[in-house]
């Protein structure tokens, strides 16, 4: 039996509040991607461009699904995307600046931020990212997968999800959220590629509110102990320890993963 496994990066591979890989899920990325049963995957709300916080182990992953979900690579190679419509854009630019919050546009190769100040800069830091080039009309050049928001007041956050219901809107941990294609989810891309791989089943660990759809897409969901969605703890199979407990090496054991 192929097992395709999925790995959602911040909050699960990644550690953002140490900044770093603990060494259990290093050496558990490694195992599994010299075992033939199996193809893995990330699952994660960055770009490919914006990977450099995990690059000691990126390349052990056959599919990469980023944005959200709305592009996907198979052996690098561009396989799917979903972008959000201009109008969208040029609306969800048009009401935060009205607000004076910055947003960010990001495309398939690259991305930008609307303005440049501490709240941006703060949560560029969580992420391991460098600031990069301030374009507001970045999204008349190319399209625009995704659409950040940044802010550390939720009740900001619920008056884009208000205004822009249409589009789906996934919280961050903290200072901000992503704005994505109606139609676009990990577990939407996961559902696109598994014919593709030829696998038999799914497993796929996760911690955040974007992970929601693919956990319980998967044959086997994984909720990070971390997590602080509700929802993902109810749509999960398994709930391991937190990501600073080795949590992720903890439920691949008790999957008999190893």
């Amino acid at each position: 039996m192929k097992t395709a496994i999925f790995f959602d990066v911040d909050g699960t591979m990644f550690d953002n509040e140490h900044q770093c890989i603990h060494p259990s899920t290093r050496y558990l990325i490694e195992t599994l991607a010299k075992d033939d049963r199996y193809v893995l995957g990330l699952a994660t709300g960055r770009s490919l461009e914006q990977l450099d916080a995990i690059r000691d182990i990126r390349d052990y992953f056959k599919v990469k699904i980023v944005i959200n979900g709305a592009v996907s690579y198979i052996d690098n190679d561009f396989v799917y995307g979903r972008p959000i419509d201009v109008k969208d854009c040029e609306a969800v630019l048009k009401y935060a600046n009205s607000i004076h919050t910055g947003i960010g546009f990001i495309g398939k190769d690259r991305h930008c931020v609307t303005m440049n100040n501490e709240t941006v800069r703060e949560a560029l830091r969580d992420f391991s990212m460098a600031m990069p080039e301030v374009n507001p009309t970045f999204y008349l050049e190319e399209p625009v997968y995704q659409i950040w928001v940044f802010s550390d007041n939720r009740a900001l956050i619920d008056k884009f999800k208000q205004k822009f219901s249409h589009l789906r809107i996934f919280n961050w941990h903290k200072d901000g959220a992503d704005i994505v294609h109606p139609e676009v989810s990990k577990g939407d891309a996961i559902t696109h590629l598994k014919p593709l791989l030829g696998v038999d089943q799914v497993i796929a660990f996760g911690d955040g509110e974007n992970d929601v759809e693919m956990i319980r897409t998967a044959n086997i969901g994984v909720a990070m102990g971390n997590t602080r969605s509700e929802a993902l703890k109810k749509g999960a199979t398994l709930i391991a320890p937190r990501i600073d407990e080795d949590g992720l090496f903890q439920a691949a054991k008790q999957l008999n993963l190893l």
